[in-house]
């Protein structure tokens, strides 16, 4: 009975660090991926609370945040069974993309900076030309 006990402290213990962003991750996961999000700081909208949640849960992304400041737009995405996010500098013509290399979300790895292409312009341009419902 002991040794169960033990088990589960020692699970809880290693579970809790990241505890709380992972449910948040998970809680929102369902309604932010494959789509592009604008990220609004200011009305706090769905994109930024998602970016902060990723800031929060990958460490990597929370630095080049902090270094580079908020993105435009995200797109979050998985890709052969690991995260991915992509932060969309609109002024500055780029794209940072981020995804995981193994297990655990702080192996998040910038990937790619590059220009933003011309499907990621085309469909950037027409999510800001709709008028809201």
């Amino acid at each position: 009975m002991k040794r169960y006990a033990i088990l589960i402290l020692a699970l809880m213990l290693l579970v809790m660090p990241m505890g709380c962003a992972w449910l948040d991750y998970q809680e929102t996961k369902l309604h932010s991926g494959s789509i592009y999000l604008p990220v609004d700081a200011e009305a706090q909208n769905f994109g930024y609370q998602r970016l902060m949640i990723n800031c929060r849960y990958r460490e990597p992304v929370n630095t080049f945040i902090q270094t580079h400041g908020y993105p435009e737009f995200i797109y979050e995405y998985n890709k052969a069974a690991r995260e991915g996010i992509r932060l969309f500098y609109l002024k500055e013509n780029k794209v940072a993309d981020f995804l995981e290399q193994g297990l655990s979300p702080n192996s998040a790895t910038l990937i790619d900076h590059r220009a933003l292409d011309s499907y990621e312009k085309a469909e950037i341009k027409e999510l800001q030309g709709r008028q809201p419902l």
